[in-house]
Order: structure tokens, then sequence, then C-alpha cells
């Protein structure tokens, strides 16, 4: 099992230092990241590029339950329509939901933004004392040693909004294909939400993350 000397010489320096945590949307947004939580990353996960995040074990209430967070909430919109896109899966949102009459993809005529946005984070004091929690758990441990250099990371903070999609204001559409794709826009949100198990009913999402390198 790690003693807390050990810990600390794993997490670095980076842990120790403000301003190393880095940030990264995801792709796509979901529900299920908290802040705290170790997970692994894709090998791709490098420059500002969406990423997707896998739980690497999980964690018991009685650590969850203990996670103090605060909160920040004069965050700005973020946009996702970009994150969206590079899925690989707009095509057939795209054919699905612009006819035949217009070109190009979703995201030339709507925007996908997260609203209402809201930074949970933890303190690095806060961040280390979990990691320590966890590193004392065995299936924990076992992971994290499996994985130790190549992708483990820590969530630090977590941004989390509610998801709107509006037509595009800014490319001069017409009246009437504003109107056209207005009358769209319920079956563009039927599938989004079918292929990214997004929701557009307040039901908060988390869009972008920061991340601690362990």
């Amino acid at each position: 099992m790690f003693t807390h000397f050990k810990v600390l010489g794993a997490l670095g320096a980076c842990a120790l230092l403000a301003g190393c945590a880095t940030f990264r949307p995801l792709n796509p947004p979901e529900t299920n990241v908290r802040a705290g939580y170790l997970y692994s990353a894709d090998l791709s996960f490098s420059g500002s590029s969406p990423v997707h995040l896998r739980l690497m074990c999980n964690v018991p209430g009685s650590i969850a339950n203990s996670i103090n967070y605060q909160e920040e909430s004069t965050v700005a919109n973020l946009g996702v329509t970009r994150e969206i896109s590079l899925s690989g899966t707009i095509s057939g949102i795209q054919a699905s939901v612009v006819s035949a009459s217009l070109a190009g993809s979703l995201s030339d005529y709507y925007d996908l933004k997260m609203t209402n946005t809201v930074k949970k984070f933890l303190s690095e004091e806060e961040a280390r004392i979990v990691f320590n929690k966890l590193m004392n758990r065995p299936s924990c441990y076992n992971e994290y040693v499996a994985n130790r250099g190549r992708s483990v990371y820590q969530i630090f903070a977590i941004y989390v909004g509610d998801v709107e999609l509006k037509v595009r204001g800014d490319r001069g559409f017409s009246a009437d294909l504003s109107a056209k794709l207005k009358a769209l826009e319920p079956k563009a949100k039927v599938e989004i939400k079918r292929k990214f198990d997004m929701s557009f009913s307040g039901k908060q999402m988390v869009g972008a993350v920061e991340t601690i390198k362990r």
C-alpha cells in the first residue's frame, strides 16, 4: 500500500504547483464525470483536442461524500458543436436532420452550447487527500500501477451546464431558411440525444474538465 511519502513522490511537482491543471473539452459532453475521481484517457490526450474519459476505479460513498467541492458560477458559456462534430457520427445526424436542399454539416446551421455553466473544483490539498484515499483501495491502486506513466488523470475541476441548441445567428440566413431550421430543431435534438445520450431538459452535462496528470 502507498505511504504518504510514496504518494507525494508519485504525484510529482505538478500537483504541488498552482496553475498546473490542464483544461480539456469532453467528446462528447456527459453526465457521469466527477471532480476528484481518477480517469484514464485516450493516448491522443494532447494539446486542446476533445477527449473521452474512462473511470479508472469505482469510488465508494465514504470517499465521494467526504469531498469538499468549491463552485465558481461566473463562467462563460461553452461551445460544444466542434466537439460533437469531431466525434465522427455527425454525418448520421446531418442526413436525418438537414434536408436534401441544404448542404454542409449540422454545425453549419446550428450552435450547440452549454449555458448556466458552473465550475466545480477541488483545492490542490483536497485533490491530494482524495488521491491518497483512492490509493489505499486495492482496486484503485492496482489500476493506477497498471496505467501509471501512460494515461492516468485526476479531475481537478468540471464545467457543468445545460445544453442548448439554436440556429446560428452569424451566417446571415434568409428568413425562410431560418424558419425552416427552427422547425427542424426538435428533430435535431432527438438525434443528438440518441447519438450522444445528451439531454436538453435541464439535466446538467459536463462539457469540459481540468485535469492533473498522475
